[in-house]
């Protein structure tokens, strides 16, 4: 029988998803005077206007409804919802404004517990309004707060019940040459195993270090081709790998190509087939739902949308999409024949920064008063400075066949300156339209959530 998920404090219920993830948090100096920046790609052009800063993608994701931590009774499961249907939703589904059906027809995988884990790092070397607004999103009452959720988040996501699986976390920081972080700051992100570094940005030198610290913080999986700036000052990251194989594995010989519906058209794929008496079982409204156990606990629960319902009607709202994640509460034994195709999904989040505005963490971008980023980083020969966030994106890859899942993200946020069961009769699930998927750590959280349109791609 499948391993069920243990109970866990309420400040750390559900926030993950099985795979390999990694978070980057990127600075430059800010000088005061002007809204604009000075330098980068992801610059606002000068003389652009801290209101226009403020106001925050178009579309309908400027005016969603977000899940509070009462709602989803944890605020790391708040945030998991909150964040899923933001970026399902948001920009980066296919660069389209046109929401919801700019979610239509692309393949997308997102990991809400780097980004979590990564705007943590930025919470906890922030204050003023920044702080406030990071700490309202990340659901902690103040910075000593977070640093302990994070903490026991590390550690609950770590501890694993079989061989097979390993989830490992790591963070680290990176100072420019020019700048340093204060003591204060790395005696609490060293209470997270968080290695420091000084680097020159904007050199291959410094590209190649943070690219080989990712690739061996998940065993290789993510190999980023990193693109620092000359002049920036700061770089916060996280990686969360993940690894494990099914409790009941495909076999190969079984596989069958078979018909999948996707948007506009049907294609041929190669589907696993097998029976499994002990899986989890769930229909909805416009929806159904199966769910498989990994061997360490974890699990990845699938949701197809029913025929005459498209998938984007089921992530509309954060309401719905706590619901999915709730998945658990209605779910039941069940012997499931398994219809699951074989994909492997690469996502480039560029416009998470967009997200984040949505979500409420807009003063990080252009910050109210300079002095916000004080705890956290100060210029090397004692000159006055102000840091502001210029981008967050995440890259992300997971990888699903008949012996389990692998999978990593890699989330950056830059910061330049600123010019200022019963026996029944099998039910068969055949994810053969498109269908939500989210993976689960053995200690409740969500790791990745993505949609699958095409397995042909």
């Amino acid at each position: 029988m499948r391993k069920r998920s243990r109970a866990l404090p309420a400040a750390l219920a559900g926030v993950l998803a099985t795979g390999a993830l990694a978070c980057t948090v990127a600075f430059a100096g800010c000088t005061s005077g002007t809204g604009g920046f000075a330098g980068g790609n992801s610059a606002i052009p000068e003389g652009a206007s801290s209101a226009q800063e403020q106001q925050g993608p178009s579309g309908m994701l400027s005016n969603i409804q977000l899940v509070t931590a009462d709602q989803a009774g944890d605020p790391l499961l708040a945030f998991a919802a909150n964040s899923t249907m933001a970026v399902l939703n948001g920009p980066d589904a296919n660069g389209q404004t046109d929401a919801p059906d700019s979610i239509v027809q692309k393949n997308l995988c997102f990991s809400p517990t780097s980004l979590y884990m990564g705007l943590s790092l930025l919470g906890l070397g922030t204050q003023g309004t920044t702080q406030e607004q990071l700490l309202t999103l990340l659901g902690a009452e103040d910075g000593q707060a977070l640093l302990s959720a994070n903490a026991a988040l590390k550690s609950a996501l770590e501890e694993t019940y079989s061989d097979a699986a390993k989830i490992e976390v790591a963070n680290s920081v990176w100072a420019g040459e020019g700048y340093q972080f204060t003591d204060a700051f790395l005696q609490e992100v060293q209470q997270l195993s968080a290695g420091a570094y000084s680097v020159q940005f904007g050199t291959n030198e410094a590209n190649q270090q943070i690219s080989s610290w990712v690739s061996d913080a998940t065993s290789g999986l993510l190999k980023p081709e990193i693109s620092t700036q000359d002049g920036q000052a700061a770089l916060l990251a996280n990686t969360v790998y993940f690894k494990d194989a099914w409790a009941n594995p495909f076999n190969t010989a079984s596989d069958e190509v078979a018909s999948f519906n996707a948007p506009g058209h049907t294609l041929q794929t190669n589907f696993m087939r097998q029976e499994v008496d002990d899986s989890s079982y769930a229909e909805g409204d416009g929806w159904t739902a199966a769910q498989l156990a990994f061997t360490g606990g974890e699990t990845m629960t699938f949701v197809r949308a029913d025929e005459g319902t498209m998938l984007y009607q089921l992530l509309d709202s954060t309401d719905e999409v706590l619901s999915l994640l709730q998945m658990d509460e209605k779910l039941e034994p069940r012997t499931v024949d398994w219809w699951l195709p074989r994909f492997t999904v690469e996502s480039q989040l560029k416009e998470l920064k967009e997200t984040c505005k949505v979500l409420g963490v807009v003063n990080a971008f252009s910050p109210e008063s300079p002095d916000d980023f004080a705890p956290m980083l100060q210029v090397a020969n004692g000159e006055d400075a102000a840091f502001c966030v210029s981008d967050v994106t995440q890259d992300v890859k997971l990888e699903l066949d008949e012996d389990g899942v692998e999978a990593a993200a890699f989330t950056a946020v830059g910061i330049e300156k600123m010019a200022l069961m019963p026996e029944t009769e099998p039910v068969e699930f055949k994810l053969d339209r498109p269908f939500f998927y989210y993976v689960t750590s053995a200690s409740g959280h969500i790791l990745f959530a993505g949609v699958e349109y095409n397995p042909g791609l």
